[in-house]
């Protein structure tokens, strides 16, 4: 992007407000409290009924979306039994917290903001429906309707996209894994990878898909000729550049950036950077990444090592570096990593940790040059008087199947006015989950 067109992006995301949710002011530092559901903490009342889980906007449960094709389903639906849909998949829409998935926080869905949550994936769930909480009114919508009017044929094996679109231009739901970003200057949504076929023979594709979130509307990238953006990857939004960095899982072969700016003339939208070899062979499923603002670096935490790395995006060609860490905790895949902007640190998270929720900061002053020779440090920061474990009082809500480890973008950061706070998704019938950080 030249400096006249970034200029005008930045004024354009300049003009945009976010308040601050009137529940903050009541949250206690280092606690975890339920904000939505039936029960809600910090003395609020219960969602309204039909929003107060992500379960309610599956658009199955619409009988418009979804009419009752048979005398079975009739009776199923007067007997209070789940009706499913030509695109309900192998395990209806519970995949769409349970099986690969993660989400974004859009600063700019909503007046405080919203988590947004895409996904599907194989043989699960074949839905492109789009859903979002709102962190203002702590209220669940379905926000697109996703590809409903399709036959049985439409959906899974056989079903086969070029452009890894259904008829309607949304895109096939694949695992999203870590491959979600949110660009808040054009208020997107954006999802790295796509998929030609959904199925137990599933085949994955390099082509970027994009949400407008002001317009509600799909666009999708360019097919990359060479890159592979196969199962396990993980990505971090880049605004300085406006690029989508992305490493593929084990099965892929590649680090890459994708800008979205700019129409083709085939009527795709974006860039594809250059097709880098895979920065961490063997070693590079399910890690979790995140930019640095203050280091111009991409943070990596790997499990599989247990150890911190970081990319230099200026020179991506570069190799990957190893960052000196003390008092590291067990890290986990699945995991989430955010940068906190009040903090002016790293923010780490896994399912596998309960309530634990660790920061990341660098020992002394910023030295980007040498920023492989200095030492960062994790701190845990819950609070010691904290009552609530998140992730074993989803589990023990949820009346569905669970995979208890999965975080991925399902945790975020939001900051508002100087205080940063960690939202978290878990299972379609459970609360969002929201934490007060230092």
């Amino acid at each position: 992007m030249d400096k006249k067109n970034n200029l005008l992006m930045t004024n354009l995301s300049a003009k945009r407000k976010k308040t601050t949710p009137t529940w903050v002011g009541s949250m206690e530092t280092g606690h975890w409290y339920r904000l939505s559901g039936d029960h809600p903490d910090l003395g609020l009342a219960p969602t309204p009924t039909g929003t107060r889980y992500l379960e309610d906007g599956d658009p199955a449960r619409d009988v418009n979306l979804n009419p009752s094709r048979s005398l079975e389903m009739r009776a199923r639906r007067l007997l209070g039994r789940y009706a499913k849909a030509p695109w309900s998949g192998r395990c209806d829409f519970w995949s769409i917290t349970e099986t690969w998935n993660g989400a974004v926080f859009a600063d700019y869905f909503g007046d405080s903001g919203s988590m947004i949550i895409f996904g599907g994936g194989h043989n699960d769930y074949f839905g492109s429906d789009v859903h979002a909480f709102n962190l203002a009114t702590r209220q669940w919508s379905r926000i697109s309707d996703g590809y409903v009017s399709g036959k049985m044929n439409e959906y899974g094996a056989g079903a086969i996209y070029e452009d890894a679109c259904y008829p309607n231009g949304t895109p096939l739901p694949p695992h999203t894994y870590g491959y979600v970003q949110y660009d808040p200057v054009g208020n997107d949504y954006i999802l790295l990878k796509g998929q030609r076929q959904l199925g137990p023979e599933v085949e994955a594709i390099a082509i970027p898909h994009i949400l407008n979130l002001d317009t509600l509307r799909w666009r999708h990238g360019p097919k990359h000729p060479e890159a592979k953006l196969k199962s396990g990857g993980w990505t971090a939004w880049d605004p300085l550049r406006r690029i989508l960095w992305g490493n593929s899982g084990d099965d892929g072969n590649t680090f890459i950036g994708y800008s979205p700016d700019g129409e083709n003339k085939d009527g795709t939208f974006g860039t594809w950077g250059t097709c880098q070899t895979s920065k961490l062979a063997n070693s590079a499923d399910h890690n979790a990444m995140a930019y640095d603002p203050t280091q111009d670096r991409l943070i990596i935490a790997e499990h599989k090592k247990r150890r911190l790395l970081s990319i230099n995006p200026a020179a991506p060609e570069e190799p990957i570096r190893l960052l000196i860490s003390s008092s590291t905790p067990a890290i986990h895949p699945y995991a989430s990593l955010e940068y906190a902007p009040a903090l002016n640190a790293m923010i780490y998270y896994s399912a596998s940790n309960g309530g634990e929720l660790f920061c990341i900061r660098k020992n002394g002053g910023s030295n980007v040059a040498e920023q492989n020779r200095e030492t960062y440090s994790w701190e845990d920061i819950t609070a010691a008087t904290n009552q609530l474990n998140p992730i074993a009082h989803a589990a023990k809500t949820s009346h569905h199947p669970t995979n208890v480890e999965q975080t991925f973008g399902r945790f975020r950061v939001a900051s508002y006015d100087g205080v940063d706070i960690g939202i978290l998704i878990r299972h379609i019938d459970s609360p969002v989950y929201v934490i007060k950080l230092p």
